[in-house]
């Protein structure tokens, strides 16, 4: 099939229904309203060293500022919904994100959109390229989303889905062959009202206001990015916090999480390398930072006690 008129995205909706929690399917999508604000924040650093933002920022404009040719983004919601076994032993309990708990959702992403694409070819272009990008790319992947009439983005810079509060990932797959839009209302949808819960819960004082987040304070920057940089930043040792990978707090207080304690991925022990070892080969996102990062970080919780622990050696064990 060849044509550049769009397709009726009838095909397309059912192939994603079966694979995904909520999507959404978007033909030429606009520039991204909130492409000046993701500028000003570069601008204040509020990045920190993740400067692989700072590289053609123009290409997250739009679709197809950053992807020329590609007229249909595709966007799916996946829940995060792994918890951790709760822990059987004694000992220093840590934290991982809700999100990082059980198979890297990158790859889920991606297998889910290629059952997608093998449903649905007879209707493609001869030639289709597709890309899957789940969580990385020039795309801004919250604002996408929120254009796409999936949620809302709330006052901690994170997307409010109707049903399912923060608790998702967001994958995207671009397509040349135009599909016409397909979407959920969401214009009666705002979800923040004078709640602030989650500008005054962050531990580091990570927001400098509404919708406003500087990285650079924030436990996710500080436990995953910061630590593969070669000036890493420093948890304050006045915060109060048990994390080892990832952050949280802002979402466990949201409403749209559900009651206090809902949203948590749960706790495990840790009391040597092997067993930081074995909880990368579980929950393979922490991969990304590394076994001996994880450790570190590790001596960090456990304090003044550290010293009483086994040290790792350059093979992280």
């Amino acid at each position: 099939m060849d044509s550049a008129s769009p397709r009726d995205p009838g095909p397309l909706v059912r192939a994603l229904s079966s694979r995904f929690t909520d999507f959404s399917i978007l033909l030429d999508p606009e520039q991204s309203k909130d492409f000046p604000f993701f500028l000003e924040w570069l601008r204040r650093g509020d990045h920190g060293t993740m400067s692989f933002l700072e590289r053609n920022p123009y290409r997250r404009r739009s679709i197809s500022d950053g992807y020329p040719g590609y007229r249909t983004a595709i966007l799916g919601l996946l829940p995060s919904d792994a918890r951790l076994p709760d822990p059987e032993q004694s000992g220093v309990k840590v934290r991982i994100a809700r999100y990082a708990v059980g198979r890297d959702y990158h790859r889920v992403f991606t297998e889910r959109f290629k059952a997608v694409l093998s449903e649905i070819a007879p209707f493609l272009d001869r030639g289709e390229k597709p890309l899957i990008k789940p969580d990385h790319g020039a795309i801004l992947e919250k604002s996408l989303a929120q254009s796409a009439g999936l949620g809302r983005i709330g006052r901690h810079t994170l997307l409010i889905h109707r049903k399912m509060g923060t608790r998702f990932t967001i994958g995207v797959m671009l397509m040349k062959t135009p599909f016409l839009s397909w979407r959920p209302p969401l214009d009666d949808f705002m979800p923040c009202g004078s709640c602030t819960l989650c500008l005054d819960s962050c531990p580091t004082q990570a927001f400098s206001g509404p919708f406003r987040l500087d990285a650079r304070k924030c436990l996710s920057y500080l436990t995953i990015e910061s630590p593969k940089s070669e000036t890493p930043g420093k948890i304050p040792a006045d915060v109060p916090n048990n994390w080892i990978f990832g952050c949280d707090i802002c979402q466990e207080v949201c409403p749209y999480n559900g009651s206090a304690g809902a949203f948590s991925g749960g706790e495990t022990i840790v009391t040597s390398p092997s067993d930081l070892i074995r909880l990368a080969k579980e929950n393979p996102s922490l991969e990304r930072v590394g076994v001996a990062a994880l450790w570190k970080r590790y001596e960090e919780i456990k304090g003044p006690n550290a010293n009483n622990f086994p040290k790792m050696n350059q093979e992280g064990l």
